[in-house]
């Protein structure tokens, strides 16, 4: 005969909130430490009954402190502000940049448009062609429905350039722009909301401040008169620990925000949030490298940055967001007290059919060599694999003039050359400046 096979179904005996299971332990605690003092620790016993109460407040601690975390992430009308706990939208977080001929005719034909004033009809290409020259350039088609019209002509230059300027990809140029006509009537259509609105969890508000205070919970006999004022001091510190708990619990939502950090509040935590923002931005891959010249406050302050800004650096082969990134992981903030700013001008150069990412830092520090190699190694590491960097030390005192240069070349249109004379006329000045180690 077979054997009688069951099933055996385990109680969860750990209950840490459980009003029984907590009365026993601190009973048994009370035993332990009272020895021979207290004996009678049935019901009518007064010790007994202040014990009760401060297990009750307990469980009712236990019981706020079990909601689900959206709970306490919710306002008061059940929303939750994701962003400011840098938790974003899979639309935001799955953002790509274009990199091939085929990805950057798509993405420029999507998002370029001509938009009548105060109206919401627009019209769109018909067609958009990327194609290579002999020298490795881009040249561009824009095809319009319509006949030459000079102001949609304009309209759609500014468009386009204000896309290049964000979401190419460092070291790729555009050397020409055309749009040709392909007669008939030009297209202007309704725009419709395509935005996509993700569905994210939301919470239920509660109000986890609401405490009875445990005087109130005993029986008459022990809350009024004189005799309970010795009971009131005696409940007063656990009670003001219960209060402060929960106020912790009710401000859940500004802990970890990234918009609402006070750092004059959290100085003397300043290794703490350090260690939180860490968990953060580790939930996106990233990681900060350490600089001894870079300090906690202001480490701590661009990584709170970083955050915020963090669907956009995510997009690390843009030139745009590519300074950015390395300007806060090298702990600068635009401010007085900077000690590094660092500038980046890509491109092909036809005659060597290569790709050049120069990076130009300019420091007001002794900067030792040890030092000068970790940032000169971070940067490389940093740089997409299809560019090679050139570094530059300059001196801070010729940091205005290139910043003028770097502004010309950063907002300048269709370039018939990689960059401004003027700035290729700076780069070639200053190549005694040129770093000679060669991070690969």
């Amino acid at each position: 005969m077979s054997e009688l096979k069951s099933i055996t179904i385990s109680r969860q005996e750990n209950r840490p909130f459980d009003y029984a299971a907590i009365r026993e332990e601190a009973i048994g605690l009370v035993q332990k430490l009272s020895g021979k003092i207290w004996t009678d620790f049935n019901v009518h016993d007064p010790g007994v009954t202040i014990l009760e109460q401060i297990v009750f407040t307990l469980t009712e601690l236990g019981y706020k402190t079990g909601f689900d975390v959206e709970d306490y992430l919710s306002d008061a009308s059940g929303n939750i502000d994701y962003e400011s706990q840098a938790m974003y939208a899979p639309s935001l977080m799955t953002q790509t940049f274009p990199v091939t001929l085929e990805e950057y005719s798509s993405f420029f034909k999507s998002r370029i448009y001509c938009e009548k004033p105060q109206t919401r009809l627009r019209c769109y290409p018909e067609k958009v062609n990327f194609l290579v020259d002999d020298n490795g350039f881009y040249r561009v088609e824009i095809f319009m429905t319509g006949t030459a019209d000079e102001w949609v002509s304009e309209s759609v230059f500014v468009m386009f350039w204000r896309l290049w300027r964000k979401w190419h990809c460092m070291g790729d140029h555009v050397c020409d722009v055309r749009i040709k006509w392909l007669g008939g009537q030009a297209k202007f259509v309704e725009v419709e909301d395509s935005s996509t609105v993700d569905e994210l969890p939301q919470g239920v508000h509660h109000d986890v401040t609401g405490f009875l205070p445990m005087i109130e919970l005993f029986p008459t006999i022990y809350r009024e008169g004189g005799s309970a004022e010795p009971l009131k001091k005696f409940l007063a510190p656990i009670e003001f620990v219960f209060k402060k708990f929960l106020n912790l619990i009710d401000s859940f939502p500004q802990l970890f925000s990234v918009r609402s950090v006070g750092f004059e509040k959290v100085s003397e935590n300043m290794g703490l949030l350090n260690h939180a923002l860490d968990q953060m931005l580790a939930m996106y891959g990233v990681r900060f490298p350490h600089f001894d010249f870079v300090d906690l406050p202001r480490l701590v302050r661009c990584k709170v940055q970083y955050l915020r800004e963090l669907p956009e650096l995510l997009l690390h082969r843009t030139g745009l967001s590519w300074r950015r990134r390395m300007e806060l992981m090298l702990g600068i903030m635009h401010d007085s007290i900077d000690r590094l700013e660092i500038f980046n001008v890509d491109g092909i150069f036809a005659n060597e059919k290569a790709g050049r990412i120069h990076v130009v830092l300019f420091s007001e520090m002794q900067m030792d060599e040890a030092t000068a190699d970790d940032i000169e190694r971070f940067v490389c590491n940093q740089t997409p694999a299809h560019l090679l960097p050139v570094i530059y030390w300059a001196p801070k005192g010729e940091r205005r003039a290139f910043a003028s240069l770097y502004s010309e070349w950063e907002n300048d249109g269709p370039m018939k050359i990689t960059m401004s004379s003027r700035m290729m006329n700076w780069l070639i000045a200053h190549k005694p400046f040129i770093s000679k180690k060669i991070w690969l």
